[in-house]
């Protein structure tokens, strides 16, 4: 006699029409009803028939079936392991925090700070010394403070390269 599980479908659906067929029996039906009651969803279930190879036949496709199913009654299901996982986070969450040191209290990270300060050295702290102007060279055309590069040798200030804009002066190959 035939009594189907209400979650045979939603295991065996994707699978072959005569497998599916063959998988409508009351041995199927009774593991499937137990898996579901265990906290087995039917998703988890269809997922993990359909990843099982085929045997070559839909007899031994079918009785490999039962036994995968029948294997997974000595299993947790995946909610179950899950929901373990969460406590025992939120257990080891716990006790880190009661086991967590504790800030100091406000008077005695005042009187810490008071201390370190009684250590510092009183008065206004000290100024570094001033860095040496550095001197420009001197402009290669008039003498003066050289502000432009041109080459190692050759500097210019503003107003000779100001000339040289105009077209007025030129430099000269000189080497």
């Amino acid at each position: 006699m035939r009594r189907s599980s209400p979650h045979h479908t939603d295991v065996f659906s994707h699978l072959p029409a005569l497998l599916m067929k063959a998988l409508d029996t009351e041995p199927v039906a009774d593991v499937l009803d137990e898996l579901v009651a265990a906290g087995w969803r039917p998703g988890q279930l269809r997922h993990r028939v359909g990843a099982e190879p085929a045997q070559g036949s839909v007899e031994r496709d079918a009785a490999h079936l039962l036994e995968v199913l029948r294997a997974l009654r000595a299993q947790t299901c995946p909610d179950q392991l899950h929901a373990a996982e969460l406590a025992q986070r939120e257990q080891r969450r716990r006790w880190e925090q009661a086991t967590a040191p504790r800030p100091a209290s406000p008077e005695v990270q005042q009187a810490y700070l008071d201390q370190i300060r009684s250590a510092l050295p009183a008065g206004a702290p000290r100024r570094r010394a001033e860095p040496a102007p550095r001197t420009r060279p001197a402009c290669s055309l008039c003498a003066g403070e050289g502000s432009f590069f041109v080459t190692r040798d050759v500097h210019l200030c503003k107003r000779c390269v100001d000339v040289l804009a105009t077209g007025e002066a030129r430099l000269s190959d000189t080497g």
